[in-house]
């Protein structure tokens, strides 16, 4: 621990000590109320006593470490929110895949990989498994061109053992 703290905590508990002891010595209410008051105003200042000796440095290294950390901050922030927003882009775009492989009475599972364009992820790639005759393959190959910009070079399909 920082020399600095452990004479700020000592000087914490010797106040509390002096506070409830001399509230224990005194007699009579008055004079109860009257070490209560010097006592908590001694605590204050004892507590108050770092903060009120920084100077101007010592409060410019405190923002700039608030900064530091709010920026580290934003940044994680940011980073998860970008996560989030692939997935929904790839679980919705999945979705209506396999919305539209099923009108065509095509059985499947699909998998959608996000790329990011233009700070928005799009559609890049999608990997089709499942059972379907050619001509179901064709129309659903050409819907994801058409629709989704998925070209037909960055589309697999697999057949579905079973």
């Amino acid at each position: 621990m920082n020399s600095w703290m452990e004479q700020w905590l000592l000087g914490v508990a010797c106040a509390s000590f002096l506070l409830v002891v001399s509230g224990a010595l005194v007699q009579g209410s008055s004079g109860k109320r009257v070490c209560k008051l010097a006592g908590s105003l001694l605590l204050l200042l004892v507590t108050m006593g770092p903060i009120l000796r920084l100077d101007q440095q010592d409060w410019e290294e405190l923002l700039q470490l608030d900064t530091q950390v709010m920026e580290e901050a934003e940044q994680t922030l940011s980073k998860q929110n970008n996560l989030l927003y692939e997935s929904i882009i790839e679980e919705e775009t999945e979705a209506y895949i396999l919305d539209k492989a099923e009108a065509l009475g095509m059985q499947c599972q699909v998998e959608v990989v996000v790329q990011w364009e233009d700070e928005i992820p799009q559609p890049w790639s999608v990997r089709v498994e499942g059972t379907w005759t050619q001509a179901q393959r064709d129309r659903l190959s050409n819907m994801l061109a058409e629709e989704l910009g998925i070209p037909q070079e960055r589309q697999s399909f697999e057949v579905m053992d079973g």
